[in-house]
């Protein structure tokens, strides 16, 4: 009778404990806050950011980029002549086929416009509008007046093609497991289908086991 009246009092404290167990939220800016939360399959918005700014300074500063800016304004002769880009979606080769690769584009997307040495086409790629095609079809709709609406002929193609992926890789040894993120990039002339830039950075972290496994 004792021992029951023992265990059930402890179980009562434990219940006790567990609900007294309260949970705190913080709010943070994940463009200016580093939190280091890493998911072994998964990658966070954090990574996502890091790499779309890198990648894009990394772009714009590169030789042969700069170089086909030059002779890409002589062929228009045009001194503020920037060429069109078509943006591919990110391409997922990770191990989480349910990863948010949108976010990405979208930040790539971001740091192109933001750079101003490129325009980012939304009639192509994956950034294609719907409403872009959709408002270019008001040609004979007489609700519209017609010196408004958009002409055949007007849409620019695109000059440069950009894709990007992301794979990764998950290594273990005893009581310890490697994560790798590898994120590959490259830029390419679509007249001559030449790559002009190409962008590998790889982030990783390890995990030691617990007590309880991984």
């Amino acid at each position: 009778m004792k021992i029951c009246m023992v265990m059930m009092s402890f179980v009562s404290a434990v219940l006790l404990l567990t609900g007294c167990r309260s949970t705190t939220t913080t709010i943070y800016d994940p463009g200016t806050t580093a939190v280091n939360i890493r998911h072994d399959q998964s990658v966070s918005s954090e990574e996502f950011r890091q790499v779309a700014v890198a990648a894009v300074n990394s772009a714009m500063t590169n030789a042969r980029f700069n170089t086909f800016l030059r002779k890409y304004k002589k062929e228009q002769n045009d001194p503020d002549a920037i060429p069109v880009l078509k943006l591919d979606k990110v391409v997922n080769d990770t191990d989480d086929p349910d990863l948010n690769v949108g976010e990405m584009t979208d930040m790539i997307n971001e740091a192109l416009l933001n750079a101003g040495k490129v325009d980012v086409t939304m009639a192509e790629g994956t950034g294609r509008s719907k409403s872009i095609a959709a408002s270019r079809d008001l040609e004979d709709d007489e609700n519209f007046d017609q010196k408004t609406v958009a002409r055949r002929g007007t849409l620019q193609a695109a000059r440069l093609v950009l894709r990007p992926k992301v794979t990764s890789n998950t290594v273990s040894d005893g009581g310890k497991k490697a994560v790798v993120r590898t994120f590959v990039m490259d830029m390419a002339d679509i007249h001559t289908g030449l790559i002009m830039w190409k962008f590998t950075k790889q982030l990783g972290f390890m995990r030691e086991r617990n007590t309880f496994g991984w």
